[in-house]
């Protein structure tokens, strides 16, 4: 379990391994296999300018790219990935993680009908989403099968949201 400022503990079955630690600064790009450190660094940026969000930590984005990377094992997800950051590439002189957010926005949506930006895009919210740094960020406590499910847990506890109206 993971609290955060929330106060809200994250946790999957405790049965998967914890999340990864990312290394701070360029090192991290050293635990990829498949990725090379540009492609990396462009995908990072692309998830980043896809779903931004202030609070989350540049570890989270990174773990993403980790798992793009786990994904790239396979020939076919490694050709998409590589395709994908050089028809990024193309746009620009400059690298795409070095562009500020308005000309990375018109990048994506030049290519946004392709299906290496379809393919990118749904294996990065996915791999994005699925880590429990961000459900605490979000106040998600994640699974309770392991602790007894949620009627015993409090499943109405939700009190984010606003009451209910007296005539329901």
């Amino acid at each position: 379990m993971q609290p955060t400022k929330n106060n809200v503990a994250a946790c999957k079955d405790p049965k998967l391994p914890p999340p990864m630690e990312m290394p701070a600064g360029k090192d991290w790009v050293r635990l990829l296999r498949h990725i090379d450190a540009g492609q990396a660094e462009t995908l990072c940026a692309v998830i980043g300018t896809l779903y931004p969000h202030d609070a989350i930590p540049e570890s989270c984005y990174r773990r993403a790219v980790y798992q793009l990377d786990r994904l790239a094992e396979m020939p076919e997800a490694a050709a998409i990935l590589s395709k994908f950051c050089a028809m990024l590439a193309e746009r620009s002189a400059l690298p795409f993680f070095e562009l500020a957010e308005t000309y990375r926005v018109q990048a994506l949506r030049q290519i946004e009908s392709t299906p290496e930006f379809f393919f990118v895009q749904r294996a990065a919210v996915r791999c994005f989403y699925d880590d429990v740094e961000i459900w605490s960020a979000f106040g998600y406590e994640g699974a309770s099968v392991h602790l007894g499910g949620y009627v015993e847990r409090g499943f109405d506890d939700l009190d984010w949201l606003p009451p209910l109206p007296n005539d329901l």
